[in-house]
């Protein structure tokens, strides 16, 4: 039943993502990927599961938007990072159990686990897009901007739909 509910909610964002948000062009520097709220919220799982998803759902993405493997970058680097914020972030006695939303985690680090891994997702995309420091003011630009967009999606897809 685990794995089934994983998969609907890989299959639900990775739908939202191909048909609203990747057609979503506001001023040419607003790309919310609202797909990658899925590494972010997944459970606790062993790490190399966990890394073995962010594969799959960059490679999916990297397939989807045909991009030389932006996304499989990006979302590796995710899935690498969560388990070692959840650790500083989350004390021994309070290990969580379930999703990683605001009714299991908390909604303080439920927040700055959101933020902090969107805004990293998201730069690593725009950088590797851009492949060049020197457009580093629009990088920054595109990755705060769709980065809010995201975090926005992100506080709708844990406060509302994983509602007890």
């Amino acid at each position: 039943m685990k794995w089934f509910r994983i998969i609907v909610a890989a299959l639900f964002l990775l739908f939202v993502q191909t048909t609203v948000f990747n057609n979503l062009h506001v001023l040419g520097f607003c790309h919310p990927f609202v797909y990658v709220l899925f590494l972010i919220c997944l459970p606790v799982m062993p790490r190399w599961e966990e890394q073995l998803i962010g594969l799959a759902m960059g490679v999916t993405m990297d397939c989807i938007c045909s991009s030389p493997g932006i996304h499989t970058a990006a979302c590796a680097a995710v899935s690498w990072i969560k388990p070692l914020m959840l650790a500083r972030m989350v004390q021994e006695s309070e290990r969580i159990v379930g999703p990683i939303v605001p009714l299991n985690a908390g909604v303080q680090p439920f927040i700055r686990l959101v933020v902090l891994l969107t805004l990293l997702h998201h730069l690593a995309v725009f950088s590797l897009d851009a492949w060049s420091w020197s457009l580093w003011y629009w990088v920054l630009l595109e990755t705060v901007i769709s980065s809010v967009v995201t975090i926005g999606g992100g506080f709708v897809y844990g406060f509302l739909l994983h509602r007890s």
